[in-house]
């Protein structure tokens, strides 16, 4: 955003608080004297989250709201310190905290931020990817959460609670049209059928239609439609007893992810064919407005997930409880992309004088379909909040049973290189794809242990300690459908093709993580705190394409000649990752709680970060540990209330740093004098991708009594984040400018009803939710003059959009 537009979007906050504040401040019925008190539960015990010392920052359901927080990758919204990375489709999205994430994609590696809803832990990320329904509240718990959540949760945790069912009778409903094609409704009832039963029901129907149209089917990209039901049914056949069952129903039609053609120098020609782009391009104008591509067949994330919880919760006598908190959850992920990126057909192709015609009509695909299945229950004892001494602890087991059935092949998923497959001629090898078809099974099971403590030394000074004993088993089985080699069949077998090759298909570890802090309350309203934590991220096998490469290996290393495949598994599995965090901070309520003020200075240290890089044995690039990878920075919030006013502003300085990084992949058409040599480049000192060093984010809401019991306000909202990267490897042509949105909303109620208008990106401002340099393209940087190929996916606010909303309840 530039200087002009953020002085334009400051004028207008401004503005708009101090004519609200000529009028009458709204009643004391819809407005809080004091910022609300929010009571977090991602420690595993209720805690007003100015008593917590630890860097935790809440998005209530009123927040959502101002934001326009809808859905789960809405959040970077208004948590400055969370971004997310799209790729190529949606089990390989990213979500991270302080710039780190998850760089390795497979059934059998863990994400690297925990994903918790109502208490149980998402086995699969992708899952989080939907609609946010019945919402009560948002914890971004950052740094490593590894005691109280394992080890899926070395960076940090998103912990997400839905509203709980009512004594009362309720109901509400609220709908939303926008005019880029976005339609949404939401509803739910909720209240007591007998003197010991409450139930509550929530239905979401959302529709986006997406931002990116391909020309070639007539269809729009990059959109979703999201069904979900969920239901809670609360039992309390006594005072101290409740159970409480959870199901829920979620599916989601997606066409995430195709990407358009964002710069293509004159003369460069599609590599696939050698084909020009008058060809490969007809009708679309290559450009930073470009939302216009063509494929052959459209992208696809069809999802469905089911499951349900069960809490069963005793009241002991003299305060603290007793939980049991079981789930069962089942998601299935139907994946599809064009692997060739354009629409042309290959079968129309004459190579070295063969004839391609009896080949199948298209092009080349890629995707299959994830299938998991995750078991988990967990036992927690948690003491009075009210004793000198407050602890909680628990046992905790999951298993999780995953598969992935993937093919890359034509579009029909079935032809490959070299062979004729299903009785079909092979698909010309011109296109330098390489084509895979395999089917894998992954099993994980944990096991842990957990406390974690409080004790008032005195009335000011609090020290915490906690630990967390985990051990896991981790197995899988693969299948090279195209040569039919196994491996880990029989279970953990350790054979491979190459004798001299034994590899390890069944594994286990076991860890103690931990954490100690320290609080002192100056005042009951003001206190300070400092804690160091332990966080750790489990064994990984890279269970992906890399396992059906049979071709030998040229680098001069131990494994020169034999099958990059066997050689690759007989490395696995990658060890597990570690990490330190080490925080300091303070958090304040000030004048009568109208004013609250935290802020966090943290420094996170990452051991055996797992990634791709070359492996110089082999050469190619594999999942393997990077040497060391750091975050340091600064985090703060801030929350007002002045009368009608509503405010919360939000900032963050990351700096998140690849530290060791001697043998990272080279990005497309990298040269030597850009340090690339013999497949390889030195980024150690480099940032890692999409984490920028600075952000920002400020929403606001005025609210003032009009004539007749009307009542009206405005909202307002802005996010600004520094230049970042999107490439792992740093390529110089995935760099995304600084950029802010300003958003503006204004709306009128009256007792039970609500209707806003708003525009999202009021000034228009254009960024790339994800780009970088083209391989389907025929470009050089050496030529004379340098050529290249770049695309891009906008993001979904990136064109302005207006829209209206309409809320109802009873």
């Amino acid at each position: 955003m530039s200087c002009k537009s953020i002085l334009l979007a400051s004028a207008a906050l401004v503005t708009l608080a101090g004519a609200a504040r000529a009028q009458e401040a709204a009643p004391a019925e819809t407005q809080s004297a004091t910022v609300e008190e929010i009571i977090v539960t991602g420690t595993k015990q209720a805690q007003n989250i100015q008593n917590v010392p630890a860097s935790v920052l809440v998005v209530t359901a009123a927040n959502l709201e101002r934001g326009n927080v809808r859905d789960f990758d809405d959040l970077p919204r208004a948590a400055p310190s969370l971004t997310i990375s799209k790729t190529t489709q949606p089990a390989n999205n990213s979500i991270n905290i302080r710039g780190i994430g998850t760089y390795a994609f497979s059934i059998a590696t863990q994400p690297s931020v925990a994903v918790v809803i109502d208490d149980v832990p998402q086995a699969f990320q992708a899952a989080a990817f939907s609609a946010l329904v019945d919402v009560a509240q948002v914890e971004v718990l950052r740094g490593p959460q590894s005691t109280l959540f394992g080890k899926a949760a070395s960076a940090g945790v998103v912990n997400i609670t839905t509203e709980a069912p009512s004594k009362v009778f309720t109901a509400k409903a609220d709908a939303l049209v926008t005019d880029d094609h976005e339609r949404r409704l939401q509803a739910s009832v909720s209240g007591p059928v007998s003197d010991t039963v409450a139930v509550r029901l929530a239905a979401n129907y959302s529709h986006y239609r997406g931002n990116i149209l391909n020309l070639t089917t007539g269809n729009w990209q990059n959109g979703t439609t999201d069904y979900t039901v969920r239901a809670k049914v609360a039992w309390s056949p006594t005072d101290r007893f409740t159970a409480t069952l959870s199901p829920y129903y979620t599916k989601t039609d997606g066409t995430c992810c195709a990407p358009a053609q964002y710069f293509l120098s004159p003369g460069v020609t599609f590599s696939r064919a050698n084909l020009p782009a008058s060809t490969i391009l007809a009708g679309i104008t290559p450009g930073k407005n470009n939302r216009l591509t063509r494929l052959d067949l459209d992208t696809q994330g069809f999802a469905e997930d089911y499951g349900t919880g069960l809490r069963l919760a005793y009241d002991l006598p003299g305060g603290g409880s007793l939980m049991s908190i079981s789930s069962y959850d089942k998601y299935r992920l139907e994946d599809f992309k064009d692997s060739d990126s354009s629409d042309f057909d290959f079968s129309t192709l004459t190579v070295g004088g063969v004839n391609f015609a009896t080949a199948p009509k298209g092009g080349v695909g890629d995707g299959g379909s994830f299938d998991v299945e995750t078991v988990t229950q967990e036992l927690r004892l948690t003491s009075a909040g009210d004793k000198r001494l407050r602890y909680v602890a628990g046992l905790f087991y999951s298993q999780t049973d995953s598969t992935r059935d993937y093919v890359r092949g034509s579009n029909t998923h079935g032809n490959f290189n070299g062979v004729i497959f299903n009785g079909q001629q092979q698909l010309p090898t011109t296109n330098s794809l390489v084509y895979s078809s395999y089917l894998t099974n992954s099993t994980s099971k944990t096991y842990a242990a957990f406390a974690q403590g409080s004790y008032d030394v005195t009335d000011k000074l609090t020290v915490i300690g906690g630990l967390r004993y985990h051990h896991e088993k981790l197995s899988y089985d693969f299948l090279d459908r195209d040569t039919g080699v196994t491996y880990g069949k029989p279970g953990c077998s350790t054979n491979t093709p190459t004798p001299s090759l034994k590899i390890s298909t069944c594994d286990s570890d076991s860890v103690v993580t931990g954490k100690a802090a320290v609080q002192y309350r100056f005042t009951p309203g003001f206190m300070v705190f400092a804690n160091v934590a332990k966080g750790y991220k489990g064994l990984a096998y890279d269970l992906t394409s890399i396992l059906t490469t049979r071709t030998p290996t040229t680098a001069a290393g131990s494994c020169f000649g034999l099958p990059v495949a066997d050689c690759v598994a007989s490395r696995q599995p990658v060890p597990p990752e570690t990490s330190k965090s080490y925080e300091a901070g303070l958090k304040g309520s000030f004048f009568d709680r109208r004013l609250t003020w935290n802020m966090t200075a943290y420094f996170e240290d990452y051991r055996h970060f797992q990634a791709q890089s070359r492996d110089l044995d082999l050469g190619q690039n594999i999942l393997q540990s990077l040497g060391k990878v750091t975050s340091k920075g600064v985090e703060t919030e801030v929350a007002i209330y002045a009368g009608g006013l509503t405010l919360n502003a939000n900032g963050a300085y990351n700096r998140a740093r690849m530290d060791q990084f001697l043998n990272a992949p080279c990005y497309a058409a990298q040269t030597a004098a850009e340090g690339c040599v013999g497949g390889r480049q030195n980024l150690s000192g480099k940032g890692l991708p999409n984490a920028p060093e600075w952000t920002a984010s400020v929403t606001g809401q005025y609210d003032w009594r009009l004539a007749a019991g009307y009542g009206a306000f405005v909202q307002a909202s802005w996010r600004w984040q520094s230049e970042v990267n999107f490439s792992l490897v740093q390529d110089p042509d995935a760099v995304q400018e600084a950029y802010g949105i300003f958003n503006l909303g204004a709306g009128v109620q009256k007792d039970n009803w609500k209707v806003s208008l708003f525009a999202n990106n009021l000034f228009d401002q254009n960024y790339a939710l994800t780009k970088g340099r083209d391989n389907a393209w025929n470009f050089s940087r050496t030529a004379t003059p340098a050529t290249l190929a770049v695309n891009w996916k906008p993001g979904r606010d990136s064109e302005r959009y207006f829209g209206v909303r309409a809320q109802v309840k009873y």
